[in-house]
Protein backbone atom coordinates (compact mmCIF):
# COMPACT_ATOMS: atom_id res chain seq x y z
CA UNK A 1 0.00 0.00 0.00
CA UNK A 2 2.73 2.42 0.08
CA UNK A 3 2.47 2.82 3.66
CA UNK A 4 6.05 4.41 4.29
CA UNK A 5 6.26 7.21 1.86
CA UNK A 6 2.25 8.34 2.39
CA UNK A 7 2.94 8.02 6.45
CA UNK A 8 5.66 10.62 5.96
CA UNK A 9 4.11 12.79 3.49
CA UNK A 10 1.23 12.70 6.33
CA UNK A 11 3.05 13.79 9.45
CA UNK A 12 5.12 16.07 7.18
CA UNK A 13 1.30 18.04 6.58
CA UNK A 14 0.29 17.43 10.07
CA UNK A 15 3.93 18.80 11.42
CA UNK A 16 3.46 21.64 8.89
CA UNK A 17 -0.46 22.25 10.22
CA UNK A 18 0.55 22.00 13.84
CA UNK A 19 3.36 24.83 13.42
CA UNK A 20 0.74 27.02 11.87
CA UNK A 21 -2.60 26.34 13.80
CA UNK A 22 -3.51 29.89 13.47
CA UNK A 23 -6.16 29.56 10.77
CA UNK A 24 -8.52 27.17 9.55
CA UNK A 25 -6.38 24.49 6.78
CA UNK A 26 -6.76 24.77 3.47
CA UNK A 27 -9.21 22.13 2.01
CA UNK A 28 -6.90 19.50 0.39
CA UNK A 29 -4.88 19.58 4.07
CA UNK A 30 -8.40 18.98 6.23
CA UNK A 31 -7.85 15.57 7.25
CA UNK A 32 -4.05 16.14 9.28
CA UNK A 33 -6.59 18.23 10.37
CA UNK A 34 -8.86 16.11 11.82
CA UNK A 35 -5.47 14.66 13.77
CA UNK A 36 -4.69 18.06 15.21
CA UNK A 37 -8.48 18.87 16.66
CA UNK A 38 -8.16 15.06 18.07
CA UNK A 39 -4.95 15.62 19.84
CA UNK A 40 -5.98 19.51 20.98
CA UNK A 41 -9.65 19.09 21.65
CA UNK A 42 -9.36 16.91 24.98
CA UNK A 43 -6.91 19.16 26.09
CA UNK A 44 -8.71 22.35 26.02
CA UNK A 45 -11.57 20.57 27.46
CA UNK A 46 -13.91 20.73 24.26
CA UNK A 47 -15.79 17.09 25.09
CA UNK A 48 -17.96 17.62 21.38
CA UNK A 49 -14.99 19.22 19.55
CA UNK A 50 -12.92 15.19 20.94
CA UNK A 51 -15.77 13.54 19.67
CA UNK A 52 -16.29 15.44 16.18
CA UNK A 53 -12.78 14.60 15.57
CA UNK A 54 -13.00 10.93 16.70
CA UNK A 55 -15.46 10.30 14.40
CA UNK A 56 -13.20 11.53 11.10
CA UNK A 57 -10.20 10.32 12.39
CA UNK A 58 -11.92 6.46 12.63
CA UNK A 59 -13.26 7.42 9.61
CA UNK A 60 -9.88 7.55 7.43
CA UNK A 61 -8.31 5.05 10.39
CA UNK A 62 -10.36 2.32 8.65
CA UNK A 63 -10.03 3.51 5.17
CA UNK A 64 -6.23 2.26 5.69
CA UNK A 65 -4.50 5.48 6.65
CA UNK A 66 -1.85 5.24 8.73
CA UNK A 67 -1.38 8.30 10.78
CA UNK A 68 -5.05 8.14 11.74
CA UNK A 69 -4.79 4.50 12.43
CA UNK A 70 -1.94 4.87 14.70
CA UNK A 71 -3.13 8.34 16.84
CA UNK A 72 -6.93 6.33 16.80
CA UNK A 73 -5.07 3.20 18.45
CA UNK A 74 -3.59 5.60 20.96
CA UNK A 75 -6.48 7.58 21.63
CA UNK A 76 -8.40 4.62 22.34
CA UNK A 77 -6.59 3.73 25.39
CA UNK A 78 -8.28 6.73 27.06
CA UNK A 79 -11.43 5.66 29.56
CA UNK A 80 -12.93 8.50 28.82
CA UNK A 81 -12.22 8.28 24.84
CA UNK A 82 -15.27 9.08 22.44
CA UNK A 83 -17.45 6.25 20.98
CA UNK A 84 -15.93 6.62 17.86
CA UNK A 85 -12.56 6.58 18.60
CA UNK A 86 -13.09 2.60 20.73
CA UNK A 87 -11.47 -0.45 19.59
CA UNK A 88 -11.44 -3.79 20.44
CA UNK A 89 -8.21 -5.30 21.82
CA UNK A 90 -7.23 -7.50 18.72
CA UNK A 91 -7.59 -3.90 16.73
CA UNK A 92 -5.45 -1.40 18.48
CA UNK A 93 -2.76 -3.93 19.21
CA UNK A 94 -2.96 -4.38 14.84
CA UNK A 95 -3.01 -0.59 14.19
CA UNK A 96 0.05 0.19 17.13
CA UNK A 97 2.15 -2.98 15.60
CA UNK A 98 1.69 -2.30 12.19
CA UNK A 99 2.42 1.78 12.26
CA UNK A 100 5.01 1.67 15.30
CA UNK A 101 7.25 0.78 12.68
CA UNK A 102 7.23 3.13 10.05
CA UNK A 103 6.78 6.64 12.33
CA UNK A 104 9.84 5.48 14.68
CA UNK A 105 11.50 5.92 11.52
CA UNK A 106 10.17 8.90 10.40
CA UNK A 107 11.31 10.37 13.99
CA UNK A 108 14.55 8.77 14.00
CA UNK A 109 15.63 9.63 10.35
CA UNK A 110 13.91 13.37 9.81
CA UNK A 111 13.79 14.10 13.40
CA UNK A 112 9.67 14.76 12.78
CA UNK A 113 8.26 16.57 15.45
CA UNK A 114 4.64 15.30 14.92
CA UNK A 115 6.10 11.70 14.78
CA UNK A 116 8.30 11.94 18.09
CA UNK A 117 5.48 13.17 19.87
CA UNK A 118 3.24 10.30 18.96
CA UNK A 119 6.12 7.77 19.92
CA UNK A 120 6.03 9.30 23.56
CA UNK A 121 2.16 8.86 24.00
CA UNK A 122 3.20 5.57 23.00
CA UNK A 123 5.98 4.85 24.93
CA UNK A 124 5.34 7.44 27.60
CA UNK A 125 8.89 8.31 26.98
CA UNK A 126 9.49 11.73 28.91
CA UNK A 127 12.93 12.26 26.53
CA UNK A 128 10.69 11.75 23.19
CA UNK A 129 8.22 14.25 24.42
CA UNK A 130 11.03 16.71 25.63
CA UNK A 131 12.70 16.30 22.13
CA UNK A 132 8.98 16.41 19.99
CA UNK A 133 8.96 19.89 22.31
CA UNK A 134 12.10 21.35 21.43
CA UNK A 135 11.75 20.22 17.72
CA UNK A 136 8.90 22.70 18.24
CA UNK A 137 5.62 20.52 18.28
CA UNK A 138 3.11 22.60 19.70
CA UNK A 139 1.38 19.31 21.64
CA UNK A 140 4.46 18.73 23.40
CA UNK A 141 5.43 22.01 24.33
CA UNK A 142 1.99 22.67 25.71
CA UNK A 143 2.58 18.71 27.21
CA UNK A 144 6.05 19.34 28.77
CA UNK A 145 5.25 22.45 30.02
CA UNK A 146 2.39 20.81 32.03
CA UNK A 147 4.49 17.99 33.32
CA UNK A 148 7.80 19.93 34.15
CA UNK A 149 4.95 22.18 36.37
CA UNK A 150 3.30 19.33 37.93
CA UNK A 151 6.85 17.70 38.45
CA UNK A 152 7.94 20.47 40.35
CA UNK A 153 5.24 21.06 42.72
CA UNK A 154 4.53 17.64 43.48
CA UNK A 155 7.90 16.26 44.25
CA UNK A 156 8.59 18.17 47.19
CA UNK A 157 11.58 20.74 45.33
CA UNK A 158 12.87 23.30 46.89
CA UNK A 159 11.70 26.94 45.96
CA UNK A 160 14.17 28.13 43.41
CA UNK A 161 13.66 24.32 41.74
CA UNK A 162 9.91 24.94 41.78
CA UNK A 163 10.72 28.76 40.36
CA UNK A 164 13.27 27.51 37.84
CA UNK A 165 10.29 25.04 36.80
CA UNK A 166 7.74 27.58 36.33
CA UNK A 167 9.95 29.87 34.46
CA UNK A 168 10.72 26.56 31.67
CA UNK A 169 7.04 25.84 31.75
CA UNK A 170 6.64 29.55 31.01
CA UNK A 171 8.69 29.74 27.94
CA UNK A 172 7.39 26.33 26.35
CA UNK A 173 3.48 27.81 26.71
CA UNK A 174 4.94 31.19 25.38
CA UNK A 175 6.50 29.26 22.23
CA UNK A 176 3.27 27.53 21.63
CA UNK A 177 1.20 30.80 22.00
CA UNK A 178 3.29 32.80 20.09
CA UNK A 179 2.63 30.09 17.01
CA UNK A 180 -0.88 31.02 17.67
CA UNK A 181 -2.05 27.79 19.32
CA UNK A 182 -5.31 27.92 21.36
CA UNK A 183 -4.20 25.90 24.33
CA UNK A 184 -0.85 27.75 24.12
CA UNK A 185 -2.44 30.91 24.89
CA UNK A 186 -4.57 29.24 27.47
CA UNK A 187 -1.63 27.93 29.33
CA UNK A 188 0.28 31.24 28.92
CA UNK A 189 -2.67 32.97 30.21
CA UNK A 190 -3.08 31.01 33.45
CA UNK A 191 0.43 31.43 33.75
CA UNK A 192 -0.45 34.99 34.28
CA UNK A 193 -3.20 34.39 35.86
CA UNK A 194 -1.69 32.74 38.69
CA UNK A 195 1.86 34.56 38.57
CA UNK A 196 2.83 30.85 37.41
CA UNK A 197 6.83 31.46 36.37
CA UNK A 198 5.88 35.29 35.46
CA UNK A 199 4.51 38.50 38.21
CA UNK A 200 1.09 38.06 38.04
CA UNK A 201 -0.47 39.97 35.19
CA UNK A 202 -4.96 39.92 34.94
CA UNK A 203 -4.66 41.91 31.97
CA UNK A 204 -1.94 40.14 30.06
CA UNK A 205 -3.91 36.93 31.18
CA UNK A 206 -7.28 38.28 30.13
CA UNK A 207 -5.17 38.92 26.65
CA UNK A 208 -4.16 35.45 26.19
CA UNK A 209 -7.79 34.04 27.43
CA UNK A 210 -9.41 36.07 24.89
CA UNK A 211 -7.18 34.96 22.14
CA UNK A 212 -7.67 31.65 22.98
CA UNK A 213 -11.54 31.74 23.51
CA UNK A 214 -11.42 33.90 19.43
CA UNK A 215 -9.52 30.39 18.53
CA UNK A 216 -12.81 28.53 19.94
CA UNK A 217 -10.71 27.55 23.33
CA UNK A 218 -13.61 26.39 26.16
CA UNK A 219 -11.90 26.45 29.17
CA UNK A 220 -10.78 30.45 28.11
CA UNK A 221 -14.16 31.20 27.20
CA UNK A 222 -15.26 30.23 30.68
CA UNK A 223 -12.38 32.41 32.45
CA UNK A 224 -13.52 35.32 30.01
CA UNK A 225 -16.96 34.96 31.83
CA UNK A 226 -15.40 34.85 34.93
CA UNK A 227 -13.84 38.46 34.19
CA UNK A 228 -16.99 40.06 33.27
CA UNK A 229 -18.27 38.36 36.34
CA UNK A 230 -15.91 39.52 39.22
CA UNK A 231 -14.89 43.01 37.19
CA UNK A 232 -11.14 42.15 36.83
CA UNK A 233 -9.82 44.23 34.23
CA UNK A 234 -12.96 44.54 32.05
CA UNK A 235 -16.54 46.19 33.80
CA UNK A 236 -18.38 43.78 35.80
CA UNK A 237 -21.05 42.70 33.16
CA UNK A 238 -23.35 39.60 34.52
CA UNK A 239 -25.51 39.34 31.40
CA UNK A 240 -22.26 38.85 29.54
CA UNK A 241 -20.65 36.99 31.61
CA UNK A 242 -23.48 34.32 31.29
CA UNK A 243 -23.40 34.65 27.56
CA UNK A 244 -19.64 33.60 28.30
CA UNK A 245 -20.57 30.49 30.23
CA UNK A 246 -23.30 29.57 28.29
CA UNK A 247 -20.67 29.60 25.10
CA UNK A 248 -18.20 27.41 27.88
CA UNK A 249 -20.77 24.87 28.18
CA UNK A 250 -22.21 24.42 24.39
CA UNK A 251 -18.64 22.82 23.94
CA UNK A 252 -19.73 20.26 26.25
CA UNK A 253 -17.29 21.57 29.15
CA UNK A 254 -17.80 21.13 32.54
CA UNK A 255 -16.29 24.27 34.28
CA UNK A 256 -18.30 26.10 31.52
CA UNK A 257 -21.48 23.87 31.94
CA UNK A 258 -20.86 24.46 36.02
CA UNK A 259 -21.00 28.45 36.02
CA UNK A 260 -23.49 28.78 33.37
CA UNK A 261 -25.75 26.35 36.31
CA UNK A 262 -24.70 28.83 39.13
CA UNK A 263 -26.09 31.68 37.11
CA UNK A 264 -29.47 30.13 36.18
CA UNK A 265 -29.45 28.85 40.20
CA UNK A 266 -28.80 32.62 41.23
CA UNK A 267 -30.25 35.01 38.22
CA UNK A 268 -27.31 36.16 37.21
CA UNK A 269 -27.65 37.69 34.14
CA UNK A 270 -30.08 35.98 33.32
CA UNK A 271 -33.60 34.44 34.49
CA UNK A 272 -33.69 31.33 37.16
CA UNK A 273 -34.14 28.42 35.78
CA UNK A 274 -33.19 25.84 38.30
CA UNK A 275 -34.59 22.81 35.86
CA UNK A 276 -31.71 23.72 33.82
CA UNK A 277 -29.14 24.72 36.02
CA UNK A 278 -29.83 21.08 37.65
CA UNK A 279 -29.52 19.52 34.35
CA UNK A 280 -25.91 21.52 33.92
CA UNK A 281 -24.97 20.50 37.29
CA UNK A 282 -25.29 16.62 36.72
CA UNK A 283 -23.59 17.28 33.52
CA UNK A 284 -20.51 18.87 34.82
CA UNK A 285 -20.73 16.38 37.62
CA UNK A 286 -20.01 13.62 34.77
CA UNK A 287 -17.39 15.44 33.59
CA UNK A 288 -15.62 15.66 36.82
CA UNK A 289 -16.21 19.18 37.48
CA UNK A 290 -15.35 18.33 41.84
CA UNK A 291 -17.57 21.93 42.76
CA UNK A 292 -20.49 21.01 40.65
CA UNK A 293 -20.40 17.53 42.07
CA UNK A 294 -21.33 19.18 45.14
CA UNK A 295 -23.82 21.54 44.05
CA UNK A 296 -25.42 18.72 42.54
CA UNK A 297 -25.60 17.11 45.83
CA UNK A 298 -27.26 20.16 46.73
CA UNK A 299 -29.62 20.58 44.51
CA UNK A 300 -30.50 16.71 45.04
CA UNK A 301 -30.65 17.50 48.88
CA UNK A 302 -33.33 20.53 48.28
CA UNK A 303 -34.93 19.35 45.56
CA UNK A 304 -34.13 22.76 43.80
CA UNK A 305 -35.18 21.76 39.64
CA UNK A 306 -34.79 18.08 40.30
CA UNK A 307 -36.65 15.70 42.51
CA UNK A 308 -34.97 15.35 46.00
CA UNK A 309 -32.97 12.25 46.67
CA UNK A 310 -31.17 12.55 50.01
CA UNK A 311 -29.14 9.24 49.39
CA UNK A 312 -27.92 10.09 45.86
CA UNK A 313 -26.91 13.55 47.51
CA UNK A 314 -25.26 12.16 50.18
CA UNK A 315 -22.87 9.85 47.84
CA UNK A 316 -22.10 12.91 45.38
CA UNK A 317 -21.19 14.82 48.48
CA UNK A 318 -18.80 12.35 49.76
CA UNK A 319 -17.34 12.01 46.26
CA UNK A 320 -16.25 15.77 46.10
CA UNK A 321 -15.53 15.06 49.87
CA UNK A 322 -13.29 12.29 48.88
CA UNK A 323 -11.64 14.48 45.77
CA UNK A 324 -10.34 17.13 49.28
CA UNK A 325 -12.92 19.59 48.30
CA UNK A 326 -13.87 21.67 51.90
CA UNK A 327 -17.58 22.67 51.39
CA UNK A 328 -18.47 19.05 50.14
CA UNK A 329 -17.21 17.87 53.80
CA UNK A 330 -19.27 20.28 54.97
CA UNK A 331 -22.13 18.83 53.36
CA UNK A 332 -21.14 15.15 54.44
CA UNK A 333 -20.58 16.39 58.25
CA UNK A 334 -24.38 18.34 58.17
CA UNK A 335 -25.55 15.07 56.56
CA UNK A 336 -24.41 12.94 59.75
CA UNK A 337 -25.50 15.53 61.90
CA UNK A 338 -29.24 15.39 60.90
CA UNK A 339 -29.19 11.67 59.45
CA UNK A 340 -29.96 12.84 55.86
CA UNK A 341 -29.29 10.32 53.34
CA UNK A 342 -27.44 8.13 55.87
CA UNK A 343 -28.02 6.85 59.19
CA UNK A 344 -27.08 9.74 61.80
CA UNK A 345 -23.67 9.59 63.48
CA UNK A 346 -22.67 12.23 65.93
CA UNK A 347 -18.75 11.34 65.95
CA UNK A 348 -18.75 11.23 61.77
CA UNK A 349 -20.44 14.34 61.93
CA UNK A 350 -17.87 16.38 64.08
CA UNK A 351 -14.80 14.11 62.26
CA UNK A 352 -15.73 15.52 58.69
CA UNK A 353 -16.14 18.92 60.52
CA UNK A 354 -12.89 18.87 61.50
CA UNK A 355 -11.66 17.39 57.91
CA UNK A 356 -13.10 20.24 55.98
CA UNK A 357 -11.35 22.93 58.78
CA UNK A 358 -7.92 20.81 57.57
CA UNK A 359 -8.19 20.93 54.37
CA UNK A 360 -8.33 24.77 54.96
CA UNK A 361 -5.47 24.69 56.37
CA UNK A 362 -6.29 24.82 60.13
CA UNK A 363 -3.22 23.59 61.92
CA UNK A 364 -5.50 22.73 64.98
CA UNK A 365 -7.66 20.55 62.62
CA UNK A 366 -4.81 18.82 61.02
CA UNK A 367 -2.98 17.95 64.55
CA UNK A 368 -6.17 16.93 66.12
CA UNK A 369 -7.00 14.68 62.97
CA UNK A 370 -3.03 13.27 63.36
CA UNK A 371 -3.74 12.56 67.03
CA UNK A 372 -6.73 10.66 66.76
CA UNK A 373 -7.12 9.10 63.48
CA UNK A 374 -3.97 7.33 63.67
CA UNK A 375 -5.13 5.23 66.64
CA UNK A 376 -7.67 3.71 64.65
Amino acid sequence: MGMDGRLAGILLAACAACCAFAGPAPAEDASPNAVLRLLNSRAAGSPRGYAQAAEEVAEQARAGRALYAFVLALVSREKDCPPAARLDEETRRRYLETYRGPIRQIAESNGNPMALYLLSLDSGSTNLLRRAADAGNIQAENAWGSFVFSRAVAGGASSNEVERALAEAHGYFKSAAGKGDANGLYNLGMCHWRGLGVPRDDARAFACFRAAAEKGHPEAINNIGAFFRDGVVVDRNLPLATKWFAKSASYGNPFGQFNYALALRRGEGTEVDLKTAAGLLEQAAEGGCVEAINVFGVALWKGEGVAADPRRAFRLFMRAAGAGYPPAMENVSTCYERGSGVEADERLAVEWKIRSRAARGDRNAQAWLRQNLDKR
